[in-house]
């Protein structure tokens, strides 16, 4: 079914108005494939860091195309797959997630993420409205966006539990190290004759 661009209800396949909010509708704004995707519904998703998203976005669309510009993303850089549960990227954050865990490639991967998590944000942001637009609703647009957008809360205090985790696992960790260097006897006293 088309949806009319103005308010997101279903409209009759051939209608010149919306019959909901009597706005005109063209033959384009009907198509569940038009990828084009308005600031508004681009504002609605992220919620309050839009603005600071929206231009990271201006990079990635070229002529009606999108592609792979090179920016860099603090949170991506620094939080990894913290920043991208709280962003809702669920499987790009398994993925951090796994990664972190291999020594060699965590610090690459922290780059890569500060390069790439813009563009990684924007896919998934414009992917997610276009199925939005795609499928029939009958809520504002604006509302049901922002509910299937915006951020967890929750992750902060997950992401604050994991690291206190990591703090004890560590301290455990080197408290066992150093019993173990004492039972190999690296600290026993050394005894100097004269």
């Amino acid at each position: 079914m088309p949806f009319c661009p103005h308010c997101g209800k279903t409209v009759e396949m051939g209608s010149l108005f919306c019959s909901h909010c009597g706005q005109k509708i063209t033959s384009s704004s009907v198509d569940p494939s038009n990828k084009d995707i308005r600031e508004e519904e681009f504002r609605a998703f992220i919620g309050k860091k839009a603005d600071h998203y929206l231009s990271k976005f201006r990079f990635f669309g070229n002529e009606g195309r999108t592609g792979f510009a090179i920016t860099w993303s603090w949170p991506g850089f620094f939080l990894g797959f913290i920043w991208m549960l709280y962003r809702k990227m669920y499987l790009w954050a398994l993925a951090a997630f796994l990664i972190a865990f291999t020594p060699v490639s965590f610090p690459l991967a922290m780059i890569g993420w500060g390069i790439v998590g813009n563009y990684l944000y924007f896919l998934h942001v414009r992917n997610k409205i276009i199925d939005y637009k795609s499928r029939p609703t009958q809520t504002s647009p604006a509302l049901s966006l922002a509910e299937l957008g915006g951020v967890n809360r929750w992750v902060w205090f997950a992401g604050f539990v994991f690291l206190l985790f990591l703090l004890i696992f560590g301290f455990l960790g080197s408290l066992f190290f150093i019993h173990f260097l004492e039972y190999l006897g690296f600290f026993e006293p050394q005894f100097l004759e004269i």
